[in-house]
């Protein structure tokens, strides 16, 4: 009982890693789209950082942009994603 048990056990973590990381590529693909400018009526570059900066672009409104629901998982991820691409240009 006890193989059975750490079997599923480690079927549901291997599962839950997998979920994980595509919200992650998600996430960090939503935020390149978006600094490139390839979601509407998002502007990319200086003009997102501009926006998010004064907060007339919100993570939501990237999110929704790129036909995905906002939720405080992937608002987490993309806002860090974002930051990651800001750091580096």
């Amino acid at each position: 009982m006890k193989l059975i048990t750490r079997s599923v056990s480690a079927l549901v973590f291997a599962g839950t890693m997998l979920v994980s990381t595509a919200a992650f590529a998600s996430s960090a693909q939503i935020a390149h789209q978006a600094y490139r400018g390839e979601l509407a009526g998002i502007p990319g570059f200086q003009r997102l950082e501009q926006g998010l900066n004064s907060r007339k672009i919100t993570v939501d409104d990237i999110i929704q942009a790129a036909g995905m629901e906002p939720t405080p998982a992937l608002r987490s991820s993309v806002r860090s994603s974002l930051r990651v691409i800001a750091d580096f240009n």
